[in-house]
């Protein structure tokens, strides 16, 4: 009897190993099922698998905020097929890109909160890296009426880093919203438009959104006399009351290290695009391989587009065509033609004018330099490998220098806000990048030629305390990062 009981109490000690030994084993089978059904239909007609954030593959989601279970503060991943195209596929093989998903992150960056991908596109979170060419863009509430003429040229992913400081973040939010339900191309932007927010961590809004779904979840706002951005006078936003600058390359480096696609265009966002250059930058380059430096032993190198400004109340125009048209009616000029004439001017720029769209009927390379010599005040806008510099964020954008440097020989007065050296640009020269100049697309300011009487006094001031850090501070330390180089001057 005594040891019937001993070996009674040792079997009941036994049970619950052999019940978690049958749990474990059960689920080591079931995930084994599992691996196998998605490695079978990932196979399926040479298709890869790509991961959308859909909560129901069989009743797709009525708007992005419906992408997120009431239940789940974070999106369900459930893999969908994608073909990619044989342009893609051969391009992804020359570029060595991988592709990677947009998500959403909470970061620092610097002094400055950064919520990365608040809102994406629904495009442009999966899109391929050598799929499109992503446009990269800044601004605040104040530039979004621009943006529907941005996205419906481009028609490819665009990231946009809105700076909202305090409570320019709810402005800002109520933009975003209207831009994405309320215009003709709504569509279009929740598509491709990925919006992200940043703000000083000394000028904290007082609430942030925990996520997309409640970045978006308020009532519908369409029914508003006007847009939300047009509705608060620029001098009663927090950043002015606060006497805020405006740090426009924390901007511009947080939308290129944003991107997903192997090429961007770092872009203001009143520059229009010709309509269709993603798809004929990408079919040049799968046409023709030696427009990149695939040699390691070529200068890197970038693809400027040629700048123009038009008239109040004229027409954008779509092709060269047109543009051409309004050049010969003096309606069109390049780009800051009045403030500094060497700032926008291109190696060859009457070839280019000369030489109708017919005549360019594909994207190709038209002329090439180094920026130095006669374009060492240039001003180029262009597509990259998103490899170059990044943007300088000690200047703003009242310092007038965020892009360039003060070339006093080229300019009239003792400062010039458009007639200097771009900072990012001065690096690129004594790294002896090459600039291979495009044609037939090109980028057209907003409407309205500027004039040097349209100068703020105050920025001025601005400029010239940028202008002396610039040169007794920033330079000297770029000759050490990158050799100095007497052709590339500030």
């Amino acid at each position: 009897m005594v040891t019937l009981s001993f070996c009674n109490r040792r079997y009941i000690r036994l049970w619950p190993v052999l019940i978690l030994l049958s749990v474990a084993l059960l689920l080591v089978w079931r995930n084994l099922q599992q691996a196998q059904n998605l490695a079978a239909s990932s196979n399926i007609g040479g298709r890869k698998s790509v991961s959308l954030l859909l909560p129901n593959a069989s009743n797709p989601p009525s708007s992005s905020a419906d992408l997120y279970l009431h239940n789940d503060r974070q999106p369900k991943v459930i893999p969908v097929m994608r073909e990619d195209s044989p342009r893609t596929k051969a391009l992804q093989s020359l570029l060595k890109c991988r592709n990677r998903s947009l998500r959403f992150q909470r970061l620092q960056h610097g002094d400055f909160w950064l919520l990365q991908n608040l809102v994406i596109g629904r495009k442009s979170r999966d899109v391929g890296c050598a799929e499109a060419v992503t446009y990269t863009t800044n601004g605040d509430f104040t530039f979004f009426d621009n943006l529907e003429m941005v996205v419906s040229r481009w028609r490819a992913p665009v990231s946009f880093a809105i700076h909202t400081p305090g409570y320019d973040l709810n402005t800002t939010l109520d933009a975003i919203r209207y831009v994405r339900n309320c215009l003709p191309e709504s569509d279009s932007i929740k598509d491709w438009v990925s919006f992200h927010v940043y703000f000083p961590n000394r000028h904290m809004p007082d609430h942030v959104p925990y996520d997309e779904a409640e970045a978006l979840s308020y009532p519908n706002i369409c029914t508003s006399v006007s847009p939300p951005y047009t509705r608060i006078p620029p001098t009663e936003s927090y950043k002015s009351r606060a006497n805020l600058t405006y740090p426009i390359n924390v901007g511009r480096n947080i939308a290129r290290q944003a991107a997903n696609t192997h090429f961007i265009f770092a872009c203001d966002i009143e520059l229009y695009p010709s309509p269709g250059f993603v798809d004929q930058f990408l079919d040049m380059v799968a046409r023709n391989h030696s427009v990149l430096p695939l040699d390691p032993r070529q200068r890197r190198r970038v693809y400027p587009l040629p700048v123009f400004e038009i008239e109040t109340g004229v027409q954008v125009p779509v092709d060269k065509d047109e543009l051409l048209t309004l050049y010969r009616k003096q309606q069109a000029q390049v780009f800051h033609l009045k403030l500094c004439p060497t700032c926008h001017t291109i190696p060859g720029q009457e070839g280019w004018l000369n030489r109708t769209s017919k005549a360019d009927d594909q994207l190709h390379v038209f002329s090439k330099t180094l920026r130095k010599w006669k374009f060492r005040a240039w001003e180029p806008f262009y597509v990259s490998d998103n490899t170059e510099p990044l943007f300088d964020e000690r200047v703003t954008w009242e310092g007038q220098s965020n892009k360039r440097i003060q070339v006093s020989d080229y300019c009239s007065e003792a400062y010039d806000s458009e007639c200097n050296i771009s900072l990012q640009n001065y690096a690129m020269c004594l790294l002896d990048y090459e600039y291979h100049v495009l044609s037939p697309a090109f980028l057209v300011h907003s409407p309205g030629i500027k004039h040097s009487s349209d100068r703020d006094p105050t920025r001025l001031q601005y400029a010239k305390e940028m202008t002396k850090f610039i040169k007794d501070k920033i330079e000297p330390e770029y000759k050490v990062l990158f050799r100095a180089n007497s052709a590339c001057r500030t």
